[in-house]
């Protein structure tokens, strides 16, 4: 069995390391999981993804070569602190039955699930059925989700890999994924005086219409999935002019375009362009122009029939009498490591179920609860021994 303890104390530790993103990064967590690794037994393995900072592998060798291989993924980086906490940030605080700090449910809770699982493995004497493999990767946070990206460019998924991110899911089941894309934007005008603005093209104006019209596209879409719901729409930020006193000449803003099925990215940059371009039309003087901003993520699913989703499925019967519950608010908007893998390989035997919620994650007094914990280790455990 999965030592709980043992998961709460590493839980803990993990906090305490800052592994920001951007910021210091991961570099000192890494250290921490490969030494960690290696005292529970295994034989850990780094793979570069840019300089100082490294996805690591260990795997648990199993009975049958041909089994699917278990790959369990666990990102080591945090989003920024921020400002307002009544915790510690850095502590890993217990109280009332909860972890709190930086990253306590996105996901050093469920990394070190994960390290519980294989330290498990190794002292029980047991060869799982197939392999197991924990991989903790880097830079699950920002646009370009490097580390995902590297474990398929270095050749260390396989086809048949079952993947599982213990991601807060509120221990939901996040069979499907919302696609994702984001982009910014800039506008041109023409400076001028404020004094004699109709010499000049307010590029804050132009912009805010754009970014106006864009909302009532999103709403407006006939497209419903029953678990990811509707497209979305978000201008993240927005940046333009000078003075008060002086027309904008320059615009910029950026967004974050959500899409369900049948929609993927290109289609919402599409309907960004068009948007744009019409309003453009009406303002003549005025230009603009598209960066796309990290990867391409589009919406991704596990399969039904795959064996990930039936043995997580089975195990939460075992352990809670009822299956879990799929649909809901917690989770499905959030693109990880494993959406990534399924996006770049094709793969429908890609997962998330965790603990906490993500209505915690990213957020001020960030937290983890211990009963997710328990449940957790708990059904890896299942999971494995009935594979």
């Amino acid at each position: 069995m999965i030592n709980v303890d043992s998961v709460v104390s590493d839980t803990q530790a993990l906090i305490r390391i800052d592994s920001q993103n951007p910021g210091p990064l991961e570099a000192e967590c890494a250290e921490w999981v490969f030494d960690r690794l290696t005292r529970a037994g295994l034989s850990p393995r780094r793979y570069e993804v840019e300089p100082g900072r490294d996805n690591i592998v260990a795997t648990v060798r199993g009975r049958d070569a041909d089994a699917p291989r278990l790959v369990v993924l666990g990102h080591m980086d945090t989003v920024p602190i921020g400002e307002g906490w009544t915790y510690p940030p850095l502590g890993g605080v217990i109280d009332d039955g909860r972890i709190y700090g930086r990253g306590a449910c996105d996901m050093k809770a469920g990394l070190a699930l994960g390290i519980g699982l294989v330290e498990a493995l190794v002292r029980s004497g047991q060869p799982p059925l197939g392999d197991v493999v924990l991989v903790a990767t880097v830079d699950e946070e920002a646009p370009g989700m490097l580390g995902a990206h590297q474990l398929v460019a270095d050749g260390l998924i396989r086809e048949t890999d079952q993947i599982l991110a213990p991601e807060p899911s509120g221990m939901r089941l996040r069979q499907r994924q919302m696609g994702l894309r984001w982009l910014t934007i800039t506008v041109s005008g023409r400076m001028a005086h404020a004094g004699r603005a109709h010499l000049g093209v307010d590029a804050n104006h132009v912009l805010a219409e754009i970014v106006q019209r864009l909302k009532t596209v999103f709403s407006t879409l006939p497209f419903e999935d029953g678990i990811l719901g509707r497209a979305r729409f978000t201008c993240g930020t927005f940046r333009g002019g000078v003075a008060p006193n002086v027309v904008p000449g320059a615009a910029t803003a950026e967004f974050d375009l959500r899409i369900v099925p049948p929609l993927v990215p290109e289609d919402a940059v599409t309907m960004v362009e068009r948007v744009a371009d019409a309003v453009m039309e009406e303002h003549p003087g005025a230009g603009y122009s598209i960066e796309l901003l990290g990867a391409r993520r589009p919406p991704v699913g596990a399969a039904d029939d795959s064996k990930i989703v039936q043995g997580l499925q089975a195990a939460y019967v075992e352990h809670t009498g009822a299956l879990p519950e799929v649909g809901g608010a917690d989770g499905h908007e959030a693109y990880t490591d494993a959406s990534m893998i399924a996006a770049l390989t094709g793969s429908t035997s890609c997962t998330v179920l965790g603990p906490g919620a993500t209505d915690q994650a990213h957020t001020v007094d960030e937290f983890v609860p211990l009963a997710d914990i328990e449940l957790g280790a708990k059904l890896l455990w299942t999971l494995v021994q009935k594979w």
